[in-house]
Order: structure tokens, then C-alpha cells, then sequence
């Protein structure tokens, strides 16, 4: 039971309509997780807490940086459609990576296939892409050399 609680908190964070869902319905808890009574009543509570939102806030612009950092020209082409775009994108890819380049190439990766090839975000993808696959060429190849053994 431990795991699923561990794991219905973190769900929880990572989601505003999961919290949203569980403050309108205190069954939805039950459905998704193995949990005990006292587990339940907790994370019920943490999703109804103020501060859960601000928890669901810093998740997101730890998730957002290495897009921001590394795809400035994608995410200004996107403009308006950004946050949909990004929460599509985060509740089909839950677990963030912590290599920046890595995730800013997943980004591409889930991203391309969805813009037409007239879409102005299409052609700052492509170049932002390279870029960041340079980079990550340039990043595992130092972080290969800096091998102990």
C-alpha cells in the first residue's frame, strides 16, 4: 500500500484535474489505488489543501525549464496553444527526465508528428531540434569521458 500512496501523492502534483477530481469525488482514490483508510484520508486532505496548488505550480516550471532553456523559439511559436500543448504532453509523459537535453528531445519527439507542415512553430522546431541534439551529442560524449573506472 505504501508504493500506490507514494505514487497517488505524486500523481496528485503532477495533475490539477487529478487533485480536481479528487475533491469532487471521494471515490476516485479508491478506484486507482490500493490504499488504506487512514492513506486515503490523507491524500484526500493534501488535494483539498491550499498549498496543493502552488505543489502542482512548482511542478510545472520544473518541468517546463528545460523546454524553456532549450527550445525558446518552439515554445514562441506555439504561443497561445503552449499550455495545452504541455499538459498533453505531461499527463502522456508523467515521468519527466532529468537530463535536459533528454527531455527537450522527447518534447521534439512527441511534438513534431502534432504541426502541420505549414505551421510556423514547424520550422523553429526543426531548428531548435538540431540544436538540442548537438548538444546532447556534445553532453553524453563529456559525460562518457568523465568515467572513474
Amino acid at each position: 500500500m505504501l508504493a500506490d500512496f507514494q505514487q497517488a501523492l505524486a500523481d496528485l502534483v503532477a495533475s490539477p484535474p487529478l487533485c480536481n477530481a479528487v475533491r469532487a469525488d471521494e471515490t476516485v482514490l479508491a478506484q486507482r489505488y490500493c490504499l488504506s483508510e487512514r492513506e486515503r484520508a490523507r491524500l484526500q486532505a493534501m488535494a483539498r489543501h491550499r498549498g496543493m496548488q502552488a505543489a502542482c505550480s512548482v511542478y510545472r516550471m520544473n518541468r517546463i525549464t528545460p523546454l524553456m532553456m532549450n527550445l525558446r523559439a518552439t515554445l514562441q511559436a506555439l504561443g497561445e496553444r503552449l499550455p495545452g500543448l504541455c499538459s498533453r504532453y505531461w499527463a502522456e509523459h508523467a515521468s519527466g527526465h532529468t537530463h535536459f537535453y533528454l527531455e527537450s528531445a522527447r518534447f521534439c519527439e512527441w511534438l513534431a508528428p502534432r504541426l502541420a507542415a505549414d505551421d510556423p512553430a514547424q520550422a523553429a522546431l526543426v531548428q531548435d531540434w538540431a540544436q538540442v541534439r548537438e548538444a546532447l551529442a556534445v553532453a553524453l560524449s563529456l559525460e562518457g569521458d568523465s568515467d572513474p573506472r
